[in-house]
């Protein structure tokens, strides 16, 4: 059990009420502990009165810090021995959804945030425990096939330029929308074409996984996967007494439903239709036969049901706040959702920018993935180049750089802002980024290389007189479990990463005060390479939680 969970259990036992509360244990300043909490404040008890009666065992000291604080040092022994974390078999399936690129278009650097914030959520609930797979769930079906299928019968070809300007074009609207019904009701010219272009736009996408180390996806289960399950949930939807004739469309009117938080934005409404109230109106089947995402993720929900998944997480952009919060509202009129059901979450991100401007597909003016990468490819070799010349395995450090530069730079910031790219923050080697991290770990390890010690984990000796950064590293290096634990909680990856960062900083710290193959003192020398190698491991193993390789050498 990991140490706030002890320190958690101590306090339900000394004051039973306290289950009926949610208590912070936090990580104050070290000056005044390792941990701490306000359960007494939220209690409106005294104390110290708390403090007598725990169980002080584990803790070299127990303090109280203000009107309901309580602050606990931990022993150095038990910090020593290293930490338990809270990982273990958790019950449930979780289907984890990302990366949902549209057929026919290249990557841009949305497509990255996805994937990016994707991958990490899935190796860090891997890392607790728990039971998930992830599902690419591409962009194969909807509308926007009519414009692609009416761009290569006009130029037998299909490019982005192609389709933004024929998206543009009114005239061509009813023409495309014409083009996805023939595709859908079975038209074999139509169904020839979009196998073509789903074909090669698959390969290309698959590419993302040795493009920035991206885990392998656990499943392709595409939007036309789900076209032969959708008139079911049709038939659902009129038995339920759900589904409505609007101007020939068939709707879920979600009018009435409270709305609580912040504003929703634009509604899916039908054509001239006032202002949305509540959750506004969800089509279902437009007016011309067509189907909607939405039905198309009603199939989706309900087949990840039938597989045994008892959790659906969905990481879209923010964009797409409404269409969820209509989803799972109508999955809980049906019955699925709610109470014991299924839950369902939308972990949303914001935007990525460049001087401002938000990136957009349909006005061809995106910043595409590939291009990114290989502009920050090129700057990361000349900042090597310039540093050290002489690496050896110098392209393989490079990819290795590039990948942790942008990845990070993600992932450091909460995923719900926005973000506007900076080539300086990105590849500040000094500052709160990927190569900072990465030098931080390829000096630990140049260390341990020179010490030419083995065995240095039963190295470490409570007896030994530790400095305050000593001591602050050895606890910070223990903590990790917690930490994923507290950046799954909320999903959210910044929460790993920004301790990372002040892991690494630390780290730098220990590096310039405590001498470690220059110490003559052989037990503190031979401690401080234990504490160099738990540090490391810990690093190391945040890294690849991140989806970053951890570099012996830069």
């Amino acid at each position: 059990m990991a140490m706030r969970e002890q320190i958690r259990q101590l306090i339900l036992q000394a004051i039973p009420e306290a289950k009926n509360i949610n208590f912070d244990i936090s990580y104050p300043d070290p000056k005044f502990g390792d941990y701490s909490t306000n359960a007494a404040l939220l209690l409106r008890q005294d104390a110290k009165a708390i403090v007598e009666q725990l169980d002080k065992s584990m803790f070299e000291s127990v303090s109280v810090a203000g009107p309901g604080f309580i602050n606990f040092r931990i022993k150095d022994e038990l910090l020593v021995r290293g930490v338990k974390g809270v990982r273990g078999v958790k019950g449930g399936r979780i289907l984890l959804e990302y990366f949902q690129p549209n057929i026919a278009k290249p990557l841009h650097v949305g497509h990255l945030r996805t994937a990016i914030i994707g991958d990490c959520l899935k190796r860090m609930l891997l890392y607790l425990g728990h039971h998930v797979e992830s599902d690419t769930h591409m962009g194969d079906w909807g509308t926007q096939f009519g414009y692609l299928i009416l761009a290569y019968k006009k130029f037998g070809e299909v490019n982005d330029k192609l389709y933004a300007e024929l998206n543009a074009d009114e005239s061509q609207k009813e023409a495309a929308k014409q083009e996805f019904v023939k595709l859908e009701q079975g038209d074999k010219e139509n169904r020839k074409i979009w196998q073509n272009l789903v074909d090669q736009s698959m390969k290309e996408f698959l590419k993302i996984n040795d493009l920035m180390d991206i885990l392998p996806f656990d499943h392709h289960w595409p939007e036309s996967f789900y076209e032969n399950k959708m008139p079911e949930i049709v038939e659902r939807l009129k038995v339920k007494k759900l589904l409505k004739s609007s101007q020939g469309a068939q709707i879920v009117d979600l009018e009435d439903v409270a709305v609580e938080g912040h504003p929703l934005g634009r509604a899916p409404l039908l054509e001239d239709a006032p202002p949305p109230r509540g959750l506004g109106v969800a089509i279902i089947i437009k007016s011309d036969g067509g189907t909607t995402y939405l039905l198309r993720d009603l199939a989706t929900f309900i087949f990840g049901k039938e597989q045994g998944f008892t959790q659906h997480l969905y990481v879209v952009d923010n964009r797409q706040a409404l269409h969820y919060r209509q989803l799972f509202e109508i999955l809980k009129l049906m019955g699925v959702m709610g109470g014991k059901g299924v839950k369902g979450e939308h972990i949303s991100y914001g935007f990525i920018s460049f001087k401002g401007e938000a990136l957009s597909t349909r006005k061809g003016n995106m910043v595409l993935a590939k291009d990114v990468i290989a502009q920050t490819e090129e700057k990361v070799a000349k900042i090597i180049e310039e540093k050290n010349s002489d690496l050896k395995e110098k392209p393989k450090v490079i990819k290795a750089v590039t990948k942790a530069a942008l990845k990070y730079f993600d992932l450091k910031h909460n995923r719900h802002s926005d973000i506007e790219f900076d080539w300086d923050e990105v590849l500040d080697f000094e500052g709160d980024s990927g190569p900072y991290l990465q030098y931080a770990y390829a000096r630990l390890s140049s260390i341990l290389k020179k010490s030419q010690i083995s065995n240095l984990k039963s190295q470490i000796n409570s007896k030994v007189q530790m400095s305050g950064t000593e001591r602050e590293l050895l606890f910070k290096s223990s903590i990790l479990p917690e930490i994923v634990e507290d950046a799954v909680k909320n999903y959210l990856p910044n929460v790993l990463a920004n301790y990372l960062y002040n892991l690494a900083t630390l780290i730098n710290k220990f590096y310039h005060e405590s001498p470690v193959l220059a110490e003559v003192d052989e037990a503190k020398r031979n401690f401080r390479l234990a504490l160099v190698s738990r540090a490391k491991d810990t690093l190391g193993k945040g890294l690849d939680l991140l989806g970053i390789r951890a570099l012996e050498e830069m």
